[in-house]
């Protein structure tokens, strides 16, 4: 738990200090955004620099905005690696120094066993009654296990410094790390990082392959990702496969978003691609482990 609570005043202290209304969310540590969704990495290893311990995208909010007077905060998020734990993922909403108040995601009452690589909606968190789904431990009298009534009751008046989404609980994972998609965030009538919606009747499936190629750095890393074993025909199956998509433009993102998080981890080459092919929840890019034993199943 402290590690947990020193984590939190890290990230709130290494984000940007709260910008006017209406500007583009600020992210600290870890934390990039891409075709509007934001990608955040905990990776507590030894071998990572601390920067890599957490993640955090901070929201821009009204000059003197309250508790009491925020009336949405939602969001969507997707737990690509592991799970949810550690108290992360979470939003702080932060009052100064070492001041936070903590409203953690996932299932209650434990906020672990979040499903993976599927987006979960936090729904409306305003009004909260699960049981230690806030903590307002950080500001006395406050308490760790307390509901969102509670919080406004004790800090309704004060105004906010910042409210940020926080990914900071690699340490409670059995691999140590821990990644985390975040979009759609609500905050009373402004939305953050809605993912666009492009569509298939633009799409050019050549430039969107480039633009994997591009990203992960190497051509042996997108032939691992797309190709056969033992074959070099990644550009033809990736741009194939692309073409016959419903939604080029979302397979594209989830790849790139894929190709974050295993960047991340500090893999190249075949080890990247592999890594993506596992993880982007695409069918058409499976490994070969998985082709195999899928076709077992069938």
């Amino acid at each position: 738990m402290r590690k947990l609570l020193l984590l939190a005043v890290a990230a709130v202290a290494l984000a940007t200090a709260a910008p006017a209304l209406a500007a583009d969310p600020a992210t600290s540590g870890s934390a990039t955004i891409a075709n509007n969704v934001g990608t955040l990495v905990s990776n507590a290893s030894t071998a990572n620099t601390p920067a890599d311990d957490f993640g955090a995208i901070t929201f821009p909010i009204a000059s003197g905005l309250t508790l009491a007077q925020i009336t949405q905060l939602s969001a969507e998020f997707n737990v690509t690696d592991d799970d949810c734990g550690g108290g992360s993922p979470r939003f702080v909403i932060n009052y100064g120094a070492n001041k936070n108040v903590v409203v953690a995601l996932g299932p209650a009452p434990t906020f672990t066993g979040c499903a993976q690589n599927t987006w979960i909606s936090t729904g409306n968190l305003v009004g909260t009654s699960d049981a230690c789904r806030v903590d307002t431990s950080q500001i006395s009298p406050g308490t760790q296990c307390t509901t969102w009534a509670a919080a406004v009751a004790l800090l309704g008046s004060q105004p906010i410094s910042s409210i940020s989404f926080v990914v900071d609980g690699g340490w409670s994972q059995t691999d140590k790390e821990q990644t985390v998609q975040v979009r759609t965030v609500k905050l009373n009538s402004e939305t953050f990082l809605t993912a666009t919606k492009p569509t298939t009747t633009k799409a050019n499936p050549a430039k969107l392959c480039k633009a994997q190629i591009a990203a992960m750095g190497s051509r042996s890393a997108f032939n691992e990702l797309w190709a056969k074993t033992g074959t070099s025909n990644g550009y033809g199956k990736c741009v194939a496969a692309v073409a016959k998509a419903r939604n080029a433009g979302a397979t594209q993102e989830q790849i790139l978003a894929a190709v974050a998080s295993c960047k991340a981890k500090g893999l190249k080459g075949t080890a990247l691609g592999a890594c993506v092919a596992a993880r982007d929840g695409l069918a058409a890019t499976l490994t070969e482990g998985q082709e195999h034993k899928r076709k077992q199943r069938k």
